[in-house]
């Protein structure tokens, strides 16, 4: 018995391969459909951020309050979109159809896909989103520097620092508890490694054999890594064995304070920098009173200083906070001639000072913090 053998035209293999071709291409394909009202005419940029570059992944112009942007998925990675070069949002690329939209009043949000919806949770929290509109509402939709220097500015700031608590809580968590590589690795990088740098690191160095080093996104953490061990380095070095920079400013009840004396009388004092709209700042407030009534009857001192450039909002969170200790300004914010002199380019930040005006640390924060100090009073 003869075999058959059937030989297929070479039009309908070329056809079969084609097909499956553009199947494989749809699959690895990134699409973005967008509603954007009120902002026909904008440009909207789909960008990434590598070691210290920024790519442009694609790019399109808004007509009838809509766009679409189609790009190759060359791994899972994080991107920012950009409407008429302002911020539009995190977005994750990944091989799906992601619908965005973007509200008149700033808000953005996002439908589709498996990393998306992750990694941009915090947005559907019902605490975030009476937060967000509570802030949209009080700078009439976002528009902050209508408000700059009025009481309804502190009103704003809560619903702001609430916003941040949240958002930075919820990627934390993320970090510390998704059991994807990937995710952990993505999340970190959108909380900038915080709120313990170097506990987000263990985490991201157990799993960076899954995620490969040589990776978008594993670069991209190593590179932020090294430029916070580097900031961090530099501040904690700055004016280090140097004398103190002596200043006098007033506190809020218009009384003049001037530093040297309160140097003199002490044999350590801390200078915190701080402000009422600075939410790490704040943090570090319930660990400041626990040394100053632990060490005050030996010798510590406090003076804060604020770089509020409102009395209304640094009194407000005076009161909130109940500084027992001396709490001046000159109400200049990062413009004081203090903060240059020190200088402060990030708070919170602070210096500790010896009774003979030297300097033995700079910009301790957390239990870095709380060590030094026991260590010299101890």
């Amino acid at each position: 018995m003869k075999s058959i053998t059937i030989k297929q035209p070479k039009y309908l293999l070329l056809f079969f391969f084609t097909m499956f071709a553009t199947a494989v291409m749809a699959q690895n394909q990134f699409n973005l459909s967008g509603i954007v009202p009120g902002k026909n005419g904008q440009k909207v940029e789909l960008v990434r951020y590598t070691e210290g570059s920024v790519q442009t992944l694609g790019s399109a112009t808004i007509e009838h309050d809509q766009f679409q942007i189609s790009v190759p998925v060359d791994e899972i990675s994080l991107a920012v979109l950009q409407i008429n070069k302002t911020f539009g949002g995190t977005v994750i690329i990944e091989p799906v159809n992601l619908k965005y939209h973007f509200s008149e009043d700033g808000t953005f949000g996002t439908e589709g896909g498996k990393y998306n919806p992750i990694l941009s949770g915090y947005l559907r929290d019902k605490e975030f989103m009476a937060a967000d509109a509570l802030f949209i509402k009080l700078t009439k939709g976002g528009d902050i520097a209508s408000i700059k220097g009025t009481k309804q500015e502190w009103e704003m700031i809560q619903p702001f620092l609430k916003k941040e608590d949240l958002r930075s809580e919820y990627l934390a968590n993320l970090v510390k508890k998704n059991p994807d590589p990937k995710v952990k690795v993505m999340a970190a990088i959108m909380c900038e490694l915080q709120p313990d740098a170097a506990k987000t690191m263990e985490i991201i160095n157990k799993v960076a054999p899954q995620v490969g080093e040589n990776t978008i996104m594993m670069r991209r953490v190593r590179s932020m890594e090294k430029q916070q061990v580097a900031a961090l380095a530099r501040r904690h070095e700055g004016m280090l064995g140097a004398q103190f920079a002596d200043f006098t400013a007033a506190d809020l009840k218009g009384e003049s304070m001037t530093l040297a004396p309160v140097v003199k009388a002490n044999k350590f004092t801390l200078v915190q920098f701080w402000a009422s709209w600075c939410g790490p700042c704040r943090k570090e407030i319930p660990l400041l009173k626990q040394l100053y009534s632990k060490y005050k009857s030996k010798g510590f001192e406090i003076v804060s200083f604020s770089m509020d450039d409102n009395k209304y909002n640094w009194e407000k969170a005076s009161e909130a906070e109940q500084l027992n200790w001396r709490n001046v300004s000159d109400l200049q914010a990062f413009k004081s001639g203090v903060a240059k002199t020190y200088p402060i380019f990030g708070i919170p930040a602070n210096v500790i000072i010896d009774q003979n005006g030297k300097i033995l640390a700079s910009n301790l924060t957390g239990k870095d913090l709380e060590d030094k100090i026991t260590s010299l009073l101890k």
